[in-house]
């Protein structure tokens, strides 16, 4: 009797076990799920950000204008206003190089006429994705690339320019893909020493990596794995699987893993983590928690069931508020700039999406400060990368020093970029606080020997602000939707489009400076 009620009550446990091994399973894949997910919104994020500043050329008017005096009437006056476009768009828009090319695909002319490259051809790998802009009159992103014409792996984009309806060439957006897209990627935002995600794609019988598999040395688009009818998950994917699904990974080790499509291209965001990671812990707390119960009852009693019953409900509780704990943290984390401490750009596009609800109903202003540091490419080339990641830490400090109220934010909007969110402040309030952020940052007196502005380091700030009293919430929701359909309001756009212009103004004025936004008609806005 006593064995039968052994075989049992093990029989039961088994069953538990498997049911709890079952329930992790759901929870671990979700969590792959989520976090490939958001992965995937940054990189079409980063990729629509990309098209967008590159469609804004193709409809600039007044560039195609300079572009034609220059070519058509040799005037060099135009052809130097067209290279300060092109710095600037190389400054702002945190692109390695800015190019223009010819239809044929040389370069005329660069954005610094010292690096070397007019009279030099895009590379042949690029030259479709050139020819491919200059007849649909759209910009195009082109594959990635690795090519001697640089010495980095990099990703171009062509933005086609028109006189009076004739080609006269495209803009050439270079950026580096190792600061560009691969700190999307890496690393892993939950504690984790196999999971990862890389960007995938088929190259003929090939399937091509942006960056190696784990445990693979290899540089950015140098790796490559057969596609021959294995069950690895890179296989599996580019067959057409898609979601969550198990298989193994380049060196045979069984993973779990989840392929996403990138919309527009020919990629696939693939995440995976070992199986054997996944469900190590939870099996060794199943397997020392089974035995005790078994243990228990061949000494003594029937109490045993109560308490397996209890220690089964502790561990499921436990478990619970571990993932909840560890989800609710990663939704932190998205939102934080890891080397700054500040909000990122994700982070502050949420902030001006509430602030700007809450100005629009209650009729108050809101703030934008959109502050970039001057010369800072200088600075990294002069004094490193390292001392230029410090130097980002002290200003955020810096600026963070200055905003305390409740709905005011510091974020780190990108590269040597920073936002300042201000909600209940008006224009001059707003320029007041901009031109004490200029002196903090000189007070911190951070050399910077290659700057034309001053010996130490500075920043440049562009002021706009929301007067909302003038817009009704009738207003508002009519324009609640985006031209492109996205979620933003176009007054928010707008808001960030002024700050910036305001930005544009500050260092065509010398730099080193906060300039407020004003309407064409020359009022402050």
């Amino acid at each position: 009797m006593l064995v039968l009620l052994v075989i049992c009550l093990i029989a039961w446990l088994h069953g538990v076990y498997v049911e709890r091994e079952n329930r992790h399973r759901h929870q671990a894949e979700r969590e792959l799920q989520s976090i490939n997910q958001l992965q995937l919104q940054a990189v079409v994020g980063w990729q629509q950000r990309s098209l967008r500043d590159a469609e804004m050329l193709v409809e600039d008017t007044l560039l195609s204008a300079a572009l034609g005096h220059w070519l058509g009437d040799g005037d060099v006056s135009a052809r130097e206003g067209v290279r300060r476009r092109l710095r600037t768009l190389n400054e702002l828009g945190h692109y390695t190089a800015v190019h223009f090319v010819d239809s044929a695909g040389t370069v005329l002319l660069s954005n610094r006429a010292d690096d070397g490259r007019e009279g030099k051809r895009v590379p042949m790998a690029d030259l479709g994705a050139l020819q491919s802009a200059l007849s649909s009159a759209k910009a195009v992103m082109a594959e990635p690339v690795s090519d001697q014409a640089f010495a980095f792996p990099f990703i171009s984009v062509f933005a086609p320019l028109y006189d009076d309806e004739v080609a006269i060439g495209a803009v050439w957006l270079v950026q580096d893909l190792r600061s560009a897209l691969l700190p999307l990627l890496e690393p892993w935002p939950t504690p984790s020493q196999t999971a990862r995600s890389g960007i995938v794609w088929r190259d003929g019988e090939q399937a091509r990596y942006l960056n190696a598999p784990r445990g693979v040395k290899a540089e950015v688009l140098q790796y490559r794995y057969p596609l021959d009818g294995n069950p690895a998950a890179v296989v599996l994917a580019l067959g057409g699987v898609r979601g969550v699904f198990y298989a193994s990974d380049e060196q045979g080790r069984a993973v779990m893993a989840m392929a996403s499509p990138v919309f527009g291209t020919r990629w696939l965001l693939l995440s995976s983590v070992e199986v054997a990671e996944v469900f190590a812990d939870v099996r060794r707390r199943e397997v020392l928690a089974l035995a005790l119960p078994v243990s228990l009852l061949l000494l003594a009693s029937a109490g045993v069931f109560g308490l397996v019953l209890r220690r089964a409900w502790q561990r499921e509780r436990v478990l619970t508020q571990a993932l909840q704990r560890s989800l609710g943290g990663l939704e932190a984390q998205l939102r934080v700039d890891p080397l700054t401490g500040v909000a990122n750009r994700r982070g502050l596009d949420e902030a001006v999406s509430f602030q700007l609800a809450l100005a629009v109903r209650g009729e108050t202003p809101l703030a934008l400060l959109m502050i970039d540091v001057d010369h800072f490419k200088l600075y990294n080339d002069q004094y490193g990368h390292p001392a230029g990641d410090q130097c980002l830490k002290a200003l955020a400090a810096a600026l963070q020093a200055h905003v305390g109220r409740a709905g005011e934010l510091v974020a780190r909007y990108g590269g040597e970029e920073f936002a300042v969110l201000l909600p209940l402040t008006d224009g001059k309030a707003a320029l007041d606080l901009a031109q004490r952020m200029c002196e903090a940052v000189r007070r911190l007196q951070i050399p910077h020997a290659a700057s034309t502005v001053a010996s130490h380091v500075t920043v440049s700030i562009g002021v706009a602000w929301l007067k909302a009293d003038a817009v009704t919430v009738e207003y508002a929701r009519t324009h609640r939707v985006a031209p492109e359909g996205g979620p933003d309001w176009p007054l928010m756009s707008e808001l960030l489009e002024q700050a910036d212009a305001a930005l544009y103004e500050a260092k065509r004025l010398g730099r080193d400076q906060a300039v407020l936004y004003l309407d064409p008609d020359g009022e402050v806005r």
